[in-house]
């Protein structure tokens, strides 16, 4: 039996006044209502193993692609400045889960690449990745081994000027308008709503102090998108959601951003479906739309003192848990928020001090925070945030943005800039303190109604050994609180090399 028994048993006697329907379904068949609950919550320890493989994408994603110029006075040939090059990357992980289980992963991966650009106006990119998982015994995040990771060209696109393109003469560089179509990276404000890969096309045009973007664009249907709803069939291979929004900017002259955006997820699972535990019978509605309506700015008060914030209101619907009661769907009303401060010391070292806080709100009638099975409770707003976005939560923990408080300080440095070949080593560190916002409600693993969910340690080194040649590792502690009820200390190893070429 695993380790969240207890919580589900708990939830369960919590629940039984409040829903007659609940009651007399799992009076007809006990056993097999209960074994459907414990399916729920001891699926949750699968399910952090893919936020782990999840955050291992960012970990391993290159930096954004840099524009590239061009003479009129050339031919077309000399005009199309070609990049071509690529990658050998060798990465080793360790980690413990909630339930102590240790998982360890070998990873070798080519990553080859061209970029071009015809008169500075027509971009167009292309990458592919040839990754190999190599899982030590019983140890795989998705429970099918050893296996070349999918798809094999993971990024394409092209990229239009259209007002160098259709411009009669000398172009303002004040006004511009570009648009890239493709596989592409969205990053959306501060990545609380939305930070992933999608088939997009994104227009971006800017006037003066202001700018203008939007987003249309649908989640690929491979492995490289991890729903944040693990209870449904292939929420780690078919996810299924389109973006649609837009975003508006203004820059001051002492450049201060503003901005605020709406941007609508709409699920298109929106067929009847079983759930991924098959004790449980039946099909489900899984739908889950929302919208996200943001405000945020950016910026600098001083030369050494950064800042960023951004505040994320979110509404939609959301289907109720089909275990407790017919389901129907349920209003949202849910927020998240983000706040970093960073101070550049300006040393010879170029050391900097980081300072960052995130929110997110919960609901306390959930038995898990982010699936529809063990969701939201019939009869209730949906208060619990979820997104596909992305923000640092530390590496060993990693628990989802929905139903948490985490404050983050930190730093980095360059220690040793005398010293010849090592001049290029920077160390960093980060200490996390995570709470629940509501102690009542879940997380996305068994937690008691407590809370303080723990404290965390995380290390980093880069080191660009050569040019061509860098060194990566990270390394995670997590000591959990009053409110874990599982492995309340957990590791994670992160060790990888990168060959450029």
């Amino acid at each position: 039996m695993c380790l969240e028994t207890t919580l589900v048993e708990r939830r369960v006697d919590d629940y039984r006044n409040a829903s007659p329907l609940f009651v007399s379904r799992m009076a007809s068949r006990p056993k097999c209502g209960i074994c459907a609950l414990l399916a729920v919550l001891c699926g949750s320890s699968f399910a952090h193993a893919q936020d782990e493989q999840r955050r291992i994408e960012r970990i391993l994603r290159p930096s954004d692609e840099r524009a590239l110029g061009g003479s009129l006075s050339l031919s077309l040939t000399e005009r199309t400045p070609i990049d071509v090059g690529g990658y050998l990357s060798l990465v080793g992980l360790h980690l413990t889960d909630a339930n102590d289980n240790a998982h360890r992963l070998f990873q070798p991966e080519v990553g080859l690449y061209a970029r071009a650009t015809i008169d500075n106006t027509h971009s167009f990119f292309v990458r592919s990745r040839f990754q190999y998982r190599d899982f030590g015994e019983g140890d795989s995040f998705d429970g099918e081994g050893d296996g070349w990771s999918e798809p094999f060209v993971d990024r394409f696109w092209y990229e239009i000027d259209m007002t160098r393109a259709f411009a009669a003469d000398t172009v303002d560089p004040n006004h511009s308008l570009r648009v890239r179509i493709g596989r592409q990276f969205i990053d959306w404000g501060a990545g609380l709503a939305l930070s992933e890969n999608l088939y997009a096309i994104r227009p971006v045009m800017t006037l003066d102090r202001w700018t203008f973007d939007a987003v249309a664009g649908i989640t690929p249907s491979d492995e490289s998108v991890v729903d944040f709803d693990t209870s449904r069939n292939q929420f780690n291979t078919n996810t299924r959601r389109g973006f649609f929004g837009g975003r508006v900017a203004y820059r001051t002259p002492s450049n201060h951003e503003f901005y605020g955006y709406y941007l609508r997820m709409q699920d298109y699972n929106d067929d009847l479906q079983h759930a991924r535990a098959t004790v449980i019978p039946g099909k489900f509605d899984f739908e889950y739309n929302g919208n996200y309506f943001g405000v945020g700015a950016r910026g600098s008060f001083s030369t050494s003192l950064l800042y960023l914030a951004e505040f994320v209101y979110e509404t939609g619907e959301s289907q109720s848990d089909p275990l407790r009661s017919v389901q129907r769907a349920e209003d949202i009303s849910a927020y998240a928020a983000r706040a970093q401060l960073t101070y550049l010391l300006r040393d010879k070292n170029r050391s900097r001090v980081e300072g960052e806080l995130l929110l997110a709100s919960g609901d306390d009638d959930r038995l898990v925070s982010t699936d529809t099975i063990g969701g939201n409770l019939r009869g209730s707003n949906d208060t619990g945030f979820n997104s596909l976005g992305y923000v640092n939560t530390g590496l060993a923990f990693s628990p989802a943005l929905s139903n948490l408080v985490a404050v983050r300080v930190g730093g980095s440095t360059f220690p040793l800039t005398d010293v010849n070949g090592l001049d290029r080593l920077q160390i960093g560190a980060d200490l996390l303190v995570s709470f629940k916002l509501d102690s009542d409600a879940p997380i996305d693993e068994a937690t008691d109604p407590e809370s303080y969910l723990g404290t965390e340690l995380d290390f980093s080194l880069n080191y660009a050994v050569t040019s061509d040649l860098s060194l990566t590792a990270r390394y995670g502690v997590f000591f959990g609180g009053d409110a874990i009820t599982a492995a309340d200390t957990r590791h994670f190893v992160f060790v990888g090399l990168t060959l450029s070429f």
